[in-house]
């Protein structure tokens, strides 16, 4: 199995778990002497729930004094493993082959295993029988060809037989967490729109049309007071594909859904802890510009708010620290003003720099992207300044005669500065942790862009500058 067994112990997740036991016989012909482990899936990872020793006639037990919070998990045996899903009843067996482990595989008292069993084996079949016509489809595309539609109908064919087996199989198992996978997995349907042929720019009315719906009812299927789906290998991607793909990613878009996702997660005090967490972390790391105000707003509304019970106070303070260093900046404020001075104590200040267009550059002599950042962006004013570019250069270190050094010697004649009593807060004000940071200014000194590379700074000078 390629996926790491990880033992985690977390103080941020504790699951509720009534006061029963579980017991799960496992016996594999062929195996014997040795030590299975059963682990679940949980977001991306793979963790270790126990482990059992199989004894001479195959057979390991699985159990413990309280149940195994809901889930799909795994089985590792010698070079390889199954499936299972943990539910309500915990008290059953299973048995296979080590020669073949998903083939020979068997339930007994277990008749949600089962039937996702049954399931599993219908799907692994189409799939494999989709795969080949998909294949030949693509073949008579490269063959310069349009697809066969005796080919198209074996396509829809199978996609409708396994449309069916999910209704089919939702309808035997109601109310059971392998109906509320198959739910979760099933793509969204879309309605007729209703849009005419004939209408201006239809095709494209009816792509717009079928993003927003899209983006509005990507969760109909799902049933978030259902824990057990946090621990599937599919859940996590499932949010994720919504936040980088369906929705578009731009924080005004972001923050309504992610709080409207965060709502819904309430349904289960698990699921909410996943979700609010899971959406807490990747914002606050995301490479894409301008989603820390998504961050912001998850920390104020939830982590901030004492929504989040289960987070010390020790967090909860880095936290109200790090929304602090971000919410001055974020994309669409009103830069903060800085009143610095230059080389002869000379006073500029910000706020009154006549521009259509500026950028505060933070940066050192001895940075070594600086080095390649400076020149550039040189280049970049010298081009653009005619036409109402400049640049509010501070300087963050403290060794004046580098620094005039440097400047005389590359020639930088926009405008110089620097704080080295930290006296405006700067580092704090635009989240200034290393060199070199771009700051993007409109002509009302609003931050359009921030954190972008020198590459990328142009874009925007010609967007702004004919403003």
């Amino acid at each position: 199995m390629q996926r790491t067994l990880i033992v985690i112990v977390s103080i941020l997740f504790v699951f509720s778990v009534s006061a029963q036991d579980y017991r799960i016989e496992v016996k594999v012909d062929g195996l014997k002497d040795s030590t299975l482990q059963m682990g679940y899936y949980f977001g991306e990872k793979t963790l270790l729930a126990d482990t059992a020793p199989v004894n001479s006639n195959g057979v390991a037990v699985f159990k413990g004094d309280s149940l195994l919070p809901r889930g799909m998990y795994f089985v590792v045996l010698p070079n390889s493993y199954f499936e299972l899903l943990i539910t309500d009843n915990q008290q059953f067996s299973v048995s296979t082959t080590l020669e073949n482990v998903a083939k020979d595989l068997v339930f007994t008292n277990s008749s949600e295993n089962t039937a996702f069993t049954k399931y599993r084996t219908f799907l692994a079949q189409k799939q494999g029988v989709m795969s080949k016509l998909q294949k030949r489809a693509q073949s008579q595309k490269e063959d310069g060809g349009e697809v066969k539609q005796n080919l198209l109908d074996s396509i829809a064919l199978v996609d409708n037989e396994v449309k069916s087996m999910w209704d089919a199989t939702i309808k035997a198992n109601p109310e059971t967490l392998l109906s509320e996978i198959i739910r979760t997995l099933k793509p969204v349907e879309f309605p007729d729109f209703n849009i005419p042929d004939d209408a201006p720019n239809a095709d494209s009315l009816r792509w717009i049309t079928s993003i927003r719906y899209n983006q509005e009812h990507y969760f109909d299927n799902v049933n978030f007071s259902e824990a057990g789906l946090i621990r599937t290998p599919f859940f996590q991607d499932r949010i994720d594909n919504y936040f980088d793909r369906v929705l578009i990613p731009v924080a005004d878009t972001v923050i309504p859904y992610a709080n409207s996702v965060i709502e819904r997660a309430q349904a289960n005090d698990d699921m909410y802890r996943f979700i609010v967490t899971h959406l807490f972390s990747k914002y606050s790391n995301s490479s894409i510009m301008g989603m820390d105000a998504v961050f912001v707003n998850i920390a104020e509304n939830y982590f901030l708010s004492g929504k989040t019970p289960w987070i010390t106070q020790e967090t909860k303070t880095k936290i109200a620290e790090r929304v602090a260093n971000l919410k001055p900046n974020l994309i669409g404020e009103v830069a903060p003003n800085l009143k610095m001075r230059d080389l002869d104590g000379s006073l500029h200040e910000l706020g009154k720099v006549d521009a259509k267009i500026m950028v505060i550059y933070f940066w050192d002599t001895n940075c070594s992207f600086c080095k390649k950042t400076s020149p550039a962006l040189k280049k970049l004013y010298q081009k653009y300044k005619s036409k109402g570019f400049n640049v509010f250069a501070v300087y963050t270190q403290g060794e004046p005669d580098k620094w005039e050094e440097y400047i005389e010697k590359n020639e930088l004649d926009w405008i110089n500065v620097w704080d080295p009593m930290r006296t405006t807060n700067y580092h704090k004000l635009y989240d200034i942790y290393s060199t070199p940071v771009i700051y993007v200014l409109d002509k009302d000194k609003k931050i359009i862009a921030k954190r972008i590379g020198i590459e990328s700074l142009e874009r925007f000078i010609e967007e702004e500058i004919d403003k």
